[in-house]
């Protein structure tokens, strides 16, 4: 069974029927920034494609705002190719990534629009790399990270040495960055750079790959208790609510922001399933018909015996949205591998209430 793409392609495939390149040049010494836009073969705009190559210094920021105002609405992915730069100026042109929405990836253009080519990121560039929304990086990419030290040992630069540790973590810690990437660049020998498996910049969620990390917990509004879980993806986000229902049974509400495409999944869809890690188990009627609130997609149906069963031990829990006659569904996953326990105890709560 196939998923669709929907977050990136808008729920069509990408045409080259056109694309255009701009240059950003700074007049000094430092990073050049090149936009490639394209179509999709109804004309529509894609997502822009930024790249940015060079030194990153204290008028990057600048440059790759008025790029921005040039580009129209829709989020861009910012392709990072730089070895360093500015210390400060790389966390607040992070900043001011984050606050736009944009997403960051490891790579230079190659002048093809969604053909990338690999590239570095090292340094201040990597806190840079920090304020995307999602972070992308295959295995060709290359992040190092070192040491920001001082050459000399005064007790006033060690004051300053401190509160610029303090800074960076702090700045780690709101992009969703494990601090430990502090811990591992204070380690790195002076004057030497560390090249940083993506493997474990994943685990430092340095790098997401389009998907953030999920929530859960025990929640309560307008005197009903319920456990939610919540996870956002490259695709959408996904919630699902599960309150207690008659009969020591479980209800189940399932939330999906598709985005643009919230319609097209409410016309299209007739069947839907409960996903428990790779399975699709169908659920024969659900409680209404599905229907738009605010910026979800939402689903309510009742678990049968088998499902709650099986939900109670699940490492992933989502719905499915499927159109009929197609290998094809929309729908999510959320991580539970963590929560088992948290899931267990509250299915339970409700199956012995009386």
């Amino acid at each position: 069974m196939r998923q669709m793409k929907i977050r990136n392609l808008a729920g069509k495939a990408l045409g080259a029927a056109f694309s255009l390149g701009l240059m950003f040049s700074p007049a000094t010494a430092g990073a050049s920034i090149k936009v490639l836009q394209s179509t999709y073969p109804d004309g529509t705009a894609a997502p822009a494609e930024l790249y940015l190559s060079g030194e990153i210094t204290t008028s990057t920021k600048q440059e790759m705002l008025a790029a921005l105002d040039q580009i129209g609405r829709k989020v861009p992915m910012l392709y990072l190719d730089s070895a360093g730069g500015d210390l400060v100026a790389g966390m607040d042109l992070g900043e001011a990534i984050r606050r736009r929405g944009i997403n960051t990836s490891i790579g230079k253009s190659s002048g093809n629009y969604g053909k990338p080519l690999p590239g570095i990121c090292y340094s201040a560039c990597v806190l840079t790399f920090s304020g995307g929304h999602f972070r992308f990086a295959d295995q060709n990419a290359r992040i190092g990270i070192h040491r920001f030290y001082r050459r000399t040992t005064s007790t006033s630069d060690l004051d300053v040495g401190q509160v610029v540790s303090a800074a960076i973590t702090s700045y780690l810690i709101r992009m969703g960055v494990s601090p430990l990437l502090f811990e591992k660049m204070a380690q790195v020998g002076g004057g030497k750079m560390q090249l940083l498996p993506i493997s474990e910049a994943s685990g430092l969620s340095l790098v997401n790959n389009g998907i953030l990390s999920p929530q859960w917990g025990i929640e309560g509004k307008q005197g009903t208790v319920y456990l939610k879980g919540e996870q956002e993806t490259w695709n959408g986000t996904g919630k699902l609510i599960v309150t207690c229902a008659s009969h020591n049974g479980v209800k189940i509400s399932a939330l999906y922001d598709a985005g643009t495409n919230n319609q097209e999944i409410l016309r299209n869809a007739r069947n839907y399933t409960l996903r428990v890690n790779s399975q699709f188990l169908p659920i024969p009627h659900l409680q209404s018909a599905p229907k738009i609130s605010g910026d979800y997609l939402t689903a309510t149906f009742t678990p049968d015996s088998s499902m709650i069963w099986d939900m109670q031990s699940a490492e992933q829990l989502g719905f499915g949205f499927h159109p009929t006659g197609s290998d094809s569904f929309y729908g999510f996953l959320i991580d539970a591998r963590s929560e088992r326990d948290l899931i267990r105890s509250f299915v339970q709560h409700c199956q012995s209430r009386d």
